[in-house]
């Protein structure tokens, strides 16, 4: 467990030694290695992307968006509605999305406090390091944190344990306990990587009896600035009142095997392999709303496809296919 890093948050961690993610490639998964039911899967983090200066600083530029923060400020107000007083709150943020959104609930509930921990869907929470988190914190219920919902797979791997409950800031498909919009809006934080903002790689499953491990990166690879500026631009505590979150998950699902959302299609642009990329609007929408995803998609030459009126049906403006192994 390493309690020093750029959020400030206790990160419940076996960190292992030192690699760097741009040339030990030996360390990752192949990125078009698919999930396959068994844990072994979860044995190797997937790889980490160079990106360029250009790619973070517009990153940056986007961080300070007036609908993420009305989220934010609902997501702190549902909660706060559960409980009151952030001394009895202590926040499981499930990295890597929930770190930047546990960070924000931390500065809109004042007494609230927040650590990292694992959960994998198919694979669960780390126990390990949740049997810590209750024991350190014995006083404090534990809401986990998530920066967004797929199609309900973290909601039902805590479901399994009778854990949470899960407060995300977006949430489509409403499986969340508490969410900040279920509006398929795009958050800038899904582009964060481990080298950029955490310092160390996607963890990893050893065994039922250990902490998830995770390999150090070099500390020349962060974007200190770029976690300063999410930091900074969290909104003040006094406007969370005036946000209402929502607190009762409708529960939608549909089968599919694409990807969805466009959060999580940008993760699949991050350390996936996609194949091609639906979106409901038009090219101008999708310029204007999603321009840090067409940057992702160009580095990758990812075919793009638009007005793909289907995915409403979904709830959904964005979608991935994946190219799977």
């Amino acid at each position: 467990m390493k309690s020093e890093n750029l959020w400030g948050q206790a990160v419940y961690v076996q960190f292992r030694e030192e690699i760097d993610p741009f040339k030990d490639y030996q360390y990752f998964r192949p990125l078009n290695k698919a999930y396959n039911g068994e844990n072994t899967f979860w044995s190797l983090p997937s790889p980490e992307p160079d990106l360029s200066d250009d790619f973070w600083e517009a990153v940056r530029f986007r961080i300070n968006n007036e609908a993420i923060k009305a989220a934010a400020c609902g997501l702190a107000y549902a909660v706060s509605h559960w409980e009151p007083d952030g001394k009895n709150l202590v926040f499981a943020a499930i990295l890597r999305a929930g770190v930047p959104i546990a960070d924000w609930l931390c500065q809109l509930i004042p007494g609230a406090a927040a650590v990292s921990l694992s959960l994998f869907a198919g694979l669960g929470p780390d126990r390990v390091a949740l049997e810590s988190l209750r024991q350190n914190y014995p006083e404090r219920k534990i809401v986990f944190v998530d920066g967004w919902t797929g199609r309900g797979g973290v909601s039902r791997e805590l479901a399994k344990l009778g854990a949470g409950p899960l407060a995300v800031l977006i949430d489509p498909w409403g499986w969340a306990d508490f969410s900040g919009t279920q509006e398929d809006i795009f958050c800038p934080t899904a582009c964060f990587t481990g080298a950029a903002t955490l310092g160390f790689s996607r963890t990893f499953y050893v065994d039922d009896k250990s902490l998830f491990a995770a390999y150090r990166f070099p500390r020349k690879y962060c974007r200190e600035e770029l976690v300063r500026t999410w930091r900074m631009n969290c909104p003040e505590p006094g406007t969370v009142s005036a946000k209402a979150g929502f607190t009762h998950p409708a529960y939608f699902f549909k089968e599919t095997s694409l990807r969805l959302h466009s959060n999580e299609v940008c993760r699949a642009l991050i350390n996936a392999a996609p194949e091609t990329i639906y979106f409901l609007h038009d090219a101008a929408y999708v310029r204007e709303h999603y321009p840090l995803l067409l940057l992702l998609a160009d580095r990758r030459n990812v075919k793009i496809i638009y007005n793909v009126r289907e995915l409403k049906s979904y709830r959904t403006r964005a979608a991935c296919s994946l190219q799977n192994t």
